[in-house]
C-alpha cells in the first residue's frame, strides 16, 4: 500500500497500530540502515548482524504495538539495536576485557588536535583494531552518542571504568593513526 504524503514517525507508528502495516514498512525503510550500522560496529560479523537487525525490528514493532511513547524513534531505534547487540556478545561468551582503572595514575587529557583531523577511513581502521571492549565503548559513546553512564549500566560496569577505557582508547587510536602517517 502507498501511503499518500510524507509523514512524520509519530504518524507512522500510529498507522502500525491501526493495523496498517504501510506504516511499519516505511519506519524500517528509513532507519534500516541505520540500525545496521549500529548493530555491525558493535558485532563485527555481517550475517550475525543482518539477524540482529530483524531482531531489534521485531522489537520495536512490539513497542509500537504495545502503545509506547516513543518521542524520536531514530534515537530509539539505534539504542534498541545496541542493546540486542550487546545481548548477542554476552550470551555467546564474548566478554569486555576491561583494564583495571584503579591501577592507573591519572593519564593527561591533552591531545595533539591536528592528529585528530586524520582521513575518517584511517579512523574507521583504527577503531576497527581495537579490542573489543574499547571499541565496544567508542562505538556506542562516539558513533551512537550513548551517555557513559548509561554504557557503564549496559556493560554492567562503573562509569569510571569507562572513562578510562574510553580515554585509553582515544590514545590507542591515536598512536594507530600516527603509525599509519609515519
Amino acid at each position: 500500500m502507498q501511503l499518500p504524503k510524507k509523514l512524520d514517525d509519530q504518524e507512522l507508528m500510529e498507522l502500525c497500530r491501526q493495523g496498517n502495516g504501510a506504516g511499519f514498512s516505511e519506519l524500517y525503510l528509513r532507519y534500516n540502515k541505520a540500525v545496521f550500522n549500529t548493530i555491525l560496529r558493535l558485532v563485527s560479523d555481517f550475517a550475525q548482524a543482518q539477524d540482529l537487525l530483524q531482531e531489534a525490528f521485531m522489537a520495536l514493532y512490539q513497542e509500537i504495538m504495545k502503545g509506547r511513547d516513543i518521542e524520536h524513534f531514530a534515537h530509539f531505534s539505534r539504542r534498541v539495536a545496541a542493546n540486542k547487540a550487546i545481548s548477542f556478545l554476552r550470551a555467546h561468551k564474548r566478554l569486555f576485557v576491561f583494564e583495571d582503572y584503579r591501577d592507573q595514575v591519572a593519564e593527561e587529557e591533552a591531545e595533539d588536535e591536528d592528529l585528530y583531523e586524520m582521513k575518517v577511513e584511517g579512523v574507521k581502521k583504527a577503531i576497527e583494531a581495537l579490542p573489543e571492549g574499547f571499541r565496544t565503548i567508542v562505538n556506542l559513546y562516539v558513533m551512537e552518542g550513548v551517555p557513559q553512564q548509561e554504557i557503564a549500566a549496559l556493560l554492567g560496569i562503573s562509569h569510571a571504568t569507562v572513562r578510562t577505557q574510553y580515554h585509553r582508547a582515544k590514545k590507542k587510536i591515536l598512536t594507530l593513526l600516527q603509525k599509519e602517517t609515519v
